[in-house]
């Protein structure tokens, strides 16, 4: 009994490890299937990889590769074993990439670019690239390579271009120069040339406004900021420039903006035209000096009591006038200074009428009595729809102004957005309507005019630099009625005619003459000629602002005694004489019978003071 039990358990025992190695063969089959499952999808994905896929050891067998491989260098599958890897490659190609392979073995990866050799001898450019892992001892390289040949193209053929280009720039008879953020990247010949240097390496690097001359530093920044922030994509300039040697010269060109080396960069054209700059001006010049004598023969210059619409005799007129003829002759911006009330209006409209854009319009702007929000729409016009309210086109007043004068009344209260766009429309970079991307250009001539100090704006930042020296390059100082009192019975004569019925002009009381004289007048001419707007429907003086009435003795009654010369009537042409001949006795009597000193003092000439004189009396 005890024999059979033995035997049953050595029975069990061997039941029990043959059912252990079922299941590890089970499990082992389970593996193995698995990894054929993953074998397979490796070899599916190893088939399907795009360009060239491979895997060799560090004795450069390979194991791997895809049907790339073989499509794309002729060999079959068993030829692919039976050939070194560096067939496929020669010369400096050969070397790059055995570097490349033993770099990747000591680093554990390295790419390369190398133009593989094909079975029919065919080059094709190609990026490599790979990395080593060690199994069993053994060191393997599993690599890519991607087809790069018509990037190569592209790069061949950029650099073609670039070739192409580069020469036909340096062959141009034009001055061509690239920057970016304002430096010069480069410059061809006719660039360096034109400036009076050697070569360009003094020019390279340089900011290009660092040649510009300073009269035209600002503008010609202004331009390249434009271009340079997108805000145009092309400009055209004509500026002084300056030569290696100091010298000017006119040079003018467009800018364009492009993008170079993958970086917005400003293409200038430019040539010099110093000699058809000279001529021009020379031409101007002769213009307006013939146009400046019609103006003068015109404007009576022997004894100017009157200029156009504008009354005064005084020598601070007389100064006046002659900048009014100095303006008119010119096709300059300019700024017309002076207190409220001083004629502002008048002294713009008489440089208009006697400049070469008479024929044209004359078109007058409150810069203070406009809404801001309205500026834009009113200066540039602006499309149908627009804005609400915007029922149909309007021309702006840069429309209107076309071929004439835009008269900037107030123009300190132009707010910097706007005097950019001004500037711009001024350099002829144009202007675009509200709600229209179209660009227009007018050909307008600014006058301004201000009660301000526009320095102080400058200084707070209220009026852009630029915009300033746009506008200020001729400046005329009206002078305030209390620093021309002389004038003072000119103008009463004048606005007692003006406003007098016919055949009634009323006379002024030698007394009511003394008043005005002695008044400090605050509202200047516009105060005095509503004042005798006044005189003439009451006979009576209020000066303004305080309303005082002048007492009886200083109106106009029938109790002054015409008889009695302290109460007797003047007419303002009595007046005057009376003044002007008191004024020529004072300048003698100070320098002592002098007649060149004394003629200085009063601001005319030595003949006048002759004239004068031999018709007092004296001489």
């Amino acid at each position: 009994m005890a024999g059979k039990a033995l035997k049953q358990q050595d029975l069990d025992k061997s039941q029990k490890r043959v059912r252990t190695m079922q299941q590890r063969i089970d499990r082992l089959q389970r593996e193995v299937k698995e990894y054929e499952r993953k074998n397979q999808f490796f070899e599916m994905l190893i088939s399907s990889l795009p360009g060239l896929f491979y895997l060799f050891d560090e004795d450069f067998k390979v194991h791997k590769w895809n049907k790339n491989v073989e499509e794309v260098i002729g060999y079959s599958s068993e030829e692919v074993t039976t050939r070194s890897l560096f067939e496929l490659f020669d010369g400096e190609d050969l070397l790059r990439v055995q570097k490349s392979i033993q770099s990747a073995f000591t680093t554990g990866e390295g790419v390369v670019e190398a133009d593989l050799v094909t079975k029919e001898g065919r080059r094709i450019p190609y990026f490599f690239t790979g990395a080593t892992a060690r199994i069993a001892d053994t060191s393997y390289l599993l690599g890519m390579g991607l087809d790069i040949s018509k990037r190569k193209q592209a790069e061949d053929g950029l650099r073609e271009s670039e070739a192409l280009y580069r020469i036909f720039a340096e062959r141009m008879t034009e001055g061509v120069v690239l920057c970016h953020n304002s430096l010069i990247r480069f410059v061809n010949d006719a660039f360096v040339s034109m400036l009076a240097h050697k070569d360009s390496s003094r020019i390279l690097g340089s900011d290009i406004t660092s040649f510009v001359s300073k009269d035209f530093e600002i503008y010609f920044r202004e331009m390249m900021e434009t271009l340079e922030k997108g805000v145009m994509e092309e400009r055209y300039f004509q500026a002084r420039w300056m030569t290696k040697a100091n010298q000017e010269i006119w040079v003018e060109g467009r800018g364009n903006l492009i993008q170079w080396q993958g970086n917005p960069t400003v293409l200038l054209t430019a040539r010099d035209i110093t000699e058809t700059k000279q001529r021009e001006i020379s031409m101007q010049e002769e213009a307006d000096h013939l146009r400046r004598e019609n103006v003068n023969l015109r404007s009576s210059i022997k004894d100017r009591y009157r200029f156009g619409n504008i009354i005064g005799k005084s020598a601070a007129m007389q100064e006046v006038y002659e900048l009014i003829l100095d303006a008119a002759a010119s096709s300059a911006n300019l700024i017309i200074y002076g207190e409220s009330g001083t004629g502002k209006e008048l002294v713009a409209r008489a440089i208009h009428t006697m400049s070469s854009r008479s024929a044209n319009n004359f078109i007058t702007v409150n810069c203070a009595a406009i809404p801001e929000n309205l500026l834009e729409s009113e200066f540039f016009g602006h499309k149908k729809g627009a804005f609400t309210g915007a029922h149909s086109d309007k021309q702006g007043y840069l429309d209107l102004a076309d071929g004439g004068t835009l008269f900037l009344d107030e123009i300190g209260e132009l707010g910097i957005n706007l005097q950019a766009k001004l500037l711009r429309a001024i350099e002829g970079g144009g202007y675009s309507p509200v709600g229209s991307s179209l660009s227009k250009a007018s050909d307008f001539r600014i006058i301004a005019a201000t009660n301000r100090n526009l320095l102080d704006g400058l200084k707070k930042g209220l009026m852009r630099e630029d915009f300033f020296y746009r506008i200020h390059i001729i400046p005329i100082n009206l002078p305030p009625l209390r620093n021309r009192k002389d004038d003072i019975p000119l103008l009463l004569e004048h606005f007692l005619r003006t406003y007098a019925e016919e055949g009634k002009i009323p006379t002024v009381p030698g007394q009511i003459m003394d008043a005005l004289i002695r008044y400090d007048w605050p509202g200047n001419v516009r105060e005095l000629q509503n004042l005798t707007q006044r005189y003439i429907a009451v006979k009576r003086i209020d000066f303004l602002p305080s309303a005082a009435i002048v007492p009886a003795a200083l109106q106009e009654g029938p109790e002054m005694d015409a008889a009695d010369p302290a109460k007797q009537d003047f007419s303002t042409g009595g007046r005057l004489a009376e003044i002007e001949e008191a004024a020529i006795k004072k300048a003698l009597t100070r320098f002592h019978g002098n007649k060149t000193r004394a003629a200085e003092a009063l601001g005319i000439s030595r003949k006048t003071l002759a004239r004068k004189l031999k018709r007092m009396g004296t001489i």
